[in-house]
């Protein structure tokens, strides 16, 4: 495998600076370092309830998933939001997403607040942990949103939704583009037993590895050895399916490294080991007989496994009945870790510690309580130990684990206590107008910041007289179908420091469209260009085994060109980026706006 560029001095430097002022003012709590256990917790994307085999799944293999729940504890009834980067923003920061930022998967929608302070923080800065994640972020591409400003030491992965490629692909360290070689899970799963090898004990402090894998999210991409075993399974006649459990078993495959790797470091008893998925499946497949799937607010869209391992800590076998979440995983790591009163380190957390049911001692939290999804404001539910409701909706989860028979009209009371209780949780959890979070740029450490086109709102609407390349504005799209010189693309922006910055376009552009004109506007300022050359660049779809959508996972590449340069005050902005001249029936397709810091004023 081809590892690539390494982080550049200054960012080395700026991080080392980072981290000695949080040590400067932490005091560890706790336990020594040196008996504090090893983190590795391992995030999956779209893989359901139902995706493993100790579940009851009849047509997959997951013995090494299904070993973490069977040398440890199982949650049976653990959940999580209805997509990815909502689930994700929960873990980091014991928090509902709603009251990160967070309330959507795509521009900016997905970006968590900079003072969010999330669990790698707090296990580095309270407990002496070296941190690294290894995967899919997607909370915040650019400081002070990216891993490396959320408590991340190491980073090697991406941060946005998904990735179109799977094989070789281009991702990054630390900010910077590497070229990798092979399958990306197995590529990332290298990284994070790289990162466990360079950090294992020997006395010395312990470390958190987050590997948040991105598959079986699509494109449906399969390496050949696995692909091999499930073309002809006419047990299991859909090839999506079929293409998404021969992910689950690289899946698979990828965690048995990483439990290898601590065997061979002699780490299995010092680490303890999660195993989660961010949503439900991503298809009709087997779920155990649960309603809905990903984005859904019942019981398939968000009822995950959890399995979690500590040899000599959890008994084996350990089945955990009560309701537990995501926002639980803060809270009982840090317990684990030694750090008291975590909460005194954060804004006001919502989960609890679990670890009483992990260790087999008392719960010292009430037996029942409420947990809650936000989907839109029209799709939501409340969840009881025994009870989920929706605006509409009462099922009884314990004699009716299928909701097939609604109870809201023959219990109405219970009904409309329990949307009494979300209402009033909603109430101070979701902004009653949510609003993207805006890009920064002009930090020192961070001088280039590329807003890709998925970053950007287009205007009026999608659809009318510009839209993106895909549906929703997803990752890696771009803006095209500009007929409307009068449609527009916009983007909130954040000034950290006061300076001249350099703009650049990165496009695409037949000849016809030579002669296209923009005026890119920050503010008050602004910079009017022309496109002069044209570029070319076909689209070519991911290698998929099956396309569920028609050209929904598409790469090109792209022109890069400077356009001028902006002198810009600190402050809150809005970018808006317009047609002024339309030679040819469309504008050029636009990928990214760029930010370097050029100098100051």
């Amino acid at each position: 495998m081809c590892r690539g560029l390494r982080s550049p001095p200054w960012l080395a430097l700026s991080l080392l600076a980072a981290f000695l002022a949080h040590v400067s003012i932490a005091t560890p709590l706790g336990a020594d370092p040196a008996n504090r256990p090893n983190v590795l917790l391992i995030l999956t994307d779209d893989q359901g309830y139902g995706d493993v085999s100790i579940h009851g799944n009849k047509w997959i293999q997951t013995p090494n998933v299904d070993r973490i729940a069977a040398e440890g504890a199982r949650f049976d009834r653990f959940f999580v939001e209805p997509v990815c980067a909502p689930t994700r923003a929960a873990i980091l920061s014991g928090r509902y997403p709603t009251r990160t930022g967070v309330f959507g998967v795509t521009r900016n929608r997905e970006v968590m607040r900079d003072e969010e302070v999330t669990l790698a923080e707090l296990l580095r800065d309270r407990a002496g942990y070296s941190t690294g994640c290894f995967g899919k972020w997607h909370n915040g591409a650019h400081w002070p949103h990216h891993p490396n400003a959320q408590g991340f030491d190491e980073f090697v992965g991406f941060c946005a939704g998904h990735w179109n490629e799977y094989y070789d692909a281009e991702l990054q360290h630390n900010g910077n583009p590497i070229q990798t070689r092979g399958f990306i899970a197995d590529v990332l799963t290298d990284y994070a037993i790289e990162f466990m090898q360079s950090h294992s004990r020997n006395g010395e402090s312990p470390f958190f590895c987050y590997v948040p894998l991105n598959t079986p999210h699509t494109p449906a991409s399969v390496p050949v050895e696995e692909w091999e075993r499930w073309h002809d399974r006419n047990d299991v006649e859909d090839t999506f399916t079929r293409a998404m459990y021969a992910l689950c078993e690289n899946l698979d495959q990828n965690v048995g490294r990483l439990l290898r790797a601590l065997d061979d470091l002699n780490l299995a008893d010092e680490t303890i080991v999660l195993f989660l998925t961010d949503n439900g499946p991503n298809g009709s497949r087997f779920n155990a007989e649960m309603r809905g799937q990903k984005g859904s607010e019942h019981e398939g869209g968000i009822r995950v496994p959890l399995f979690v391992r500590w040899p000599g800590k959890i008994k084996p076998g350990t089945v955990i009945q009560r309701n537990a979440a995501h926002i639980d995983l803060l809270p009982t790591l840090c317990a684990i870790a030694g750090i008291q009163d975590p909460q005194s380190h954060t804004l006001p957390l919502d989960g609890i510690d679990l670890s009483p049911l992990l260790l087999g001692h008392p719960p010292v939290n009430p037996k029942d309580r409420y947990l809650y999804t936000w989907r839109n404001p029209k799709r939501w539910s409340i969840r009881s130990s025994q009870y989920r409701a929706t605006a509409t909706t009462l099922h009884d989860l314990s004699n009716d684990p299928a909701q097939k028979t609604d109870l809201s009209r023959e219990r109405p009371e219970l009904h409309r206590e329990l949307v009494s209780e979300y209402k009033a949780w909603a109430e101070g959890a979701v902004p009653t107008s949510p609003q993207p979070q805006r890009v920064h740029i002009g930090y020192d450490h961070w001088p280039r910041v590329s807003i890709s086109a998925h970053e950007l709102e287009v205007r009026p609407e999608m659809g009318q007289g510009i839209d993106y390349s895909g549906p929703q504005g997803f990752a890696n799209q771009w803006i095209t179908r500009w007929s409307d010189a009068g449609a527009y693309a916009e983007c909130p922006l954040r000034v950290v420091q006061s300076g001249r910055y350099r703009v650049a376009i990165r496009y695409a552009c037949d000849p016809g469209e030579v002669g296209s004109q923009f005026t890119l506007r920050v503010g008050k300022s602004v910079v009017e260009f022309t496109l002069t050359e044209p570029w070319i660049s076909a689209p070519r779809p991911a290698p998929e085994v099956y396309r569920k959508r028609h050209n929904s996972y598409l790469s090109r590449d792209w022109k890069e060109m400077q356009i001028g340069e902006f002198s810009l005050a600190e402050g809150d902005y809005v970018m808006e980026l317009r047609a002024t001249e339309k030679p040819g029936p469309m504008m050029p397709d636009v990928k990214a706006i760029v930010f370097e810091i050029a100098g100051a004023p």
